[in-house]
């Protein structure tokens, strides 16, 4: 029998003095086509402020979209597997439980944000990063160490906060389709951008894939927009929806089973 875990959740922020704070370039070019100074990315995950990474009192990873996008990863857990400091666990194929470690302590001790807002706030305290993909993500940081003081007692090993997109510029789509073995596809649809005051990002996927075994398919539909408004250049009222829905083939399954949050 296959086992089928949708998720879902919609999560609200006002912010006051929000700016937009993104991964500068790794390399720059002036007009004269003379090479300037190298920018060190920004973190704000370890103070509540943007602070460039170089100045960083914590031991901190900032993984960009573009470095998601030249590495073609699909999944925020594959994207964590080369960071410093982190084991990531999965226990089956594409779809099945996937624990992150921070410093060897339990899942539990380590704070994951999504634009801030906790997302691992169950009894156990884990999150499980089987299904959540990397579509409309700007960037994540990985903060090692005891954040417990900014980020409370599920801090004690280290924040991992992941950053959407936010819209800026003419309004634009993208899509995309892959194919390959095993009967594996994977469509995405992208779009951004800014009317007025009004901003928003979406980013969707599917995957289907029979992988080499049998019983061990794997289907996933995900998307993820932001969109707000922006009274003046110091305020942002926003919101955040998400939606995850997979399906895996697993032999010898009792019970469906069936989360929401």
């Amino acid at each position: 029998m296959r086992k089928i875990r949708p998720l879902c959740f919609a999560l609200v922020g006002l912010v006051g003095a929000a700016t937009s704070v993104r991964a500068l370039d790794s390399t720059s070019v002036s007009p004269n086509g003379d090479e300037l100074p190298v920018a060190e990315p920004v973190v704000v995950s370890a103070t509540r402020f943007d602070i460039p990474l170089d100045q960083l009192p914590a031991s901190a990873s900032v993984i960009d979209s573009q470095d998601i996008e030249n590495k073609q990863i699909e999944r925020v857990a594959d994207a964590l597997r080369g960071v410093p400091g982190l084991n990531v666990v999965q226990t089956g194929t594409a779809g099945q439980l996937t624990s992150v470690f921070m410093r060897g302590l339990p899942s539990q001790d380590m704070q994951v944000l999504l634009d801030g807002i906790p997302i691992n706030q169950g009894l156990a305290g884990q999150f499980d990063f089987a299904n959540l993909t990397t579509d409309n993500i700007d960037r994540i940081e990985v903060v090692r160490g005891p954040q417990s003081t900014i980020y409370g007692p599920r801090a004690l090993a280290g924040v991992i906060q992941i950053f959407t997109k936010q819209g800026n510029g003419t309004p634009g789509v993208t899509l995309s389709e892959e194919g390959g073995t095993y009967d594996t596809f994977r469509e995405t649809l992208e779009s951004d951008g800014k009317i007025g005051d009004f901003d928003y990002s979406l980013g969707a996927s599917r995957i289907d894939t029979d992988n080499a075994r049998p019983n061990n398919a794997y289907r996933n539909t995900s998307a993820i927009t932001d969109f707000g408004w922006s009274p003046n250049e110091q305020a942002r009222i926003g919101a955040l929806l998400a939606y995850s829905e997979s399906e895996t083939g697993n032999p010898n399954s009792i019970f469906d089973q069936l989360i929401i949050f």
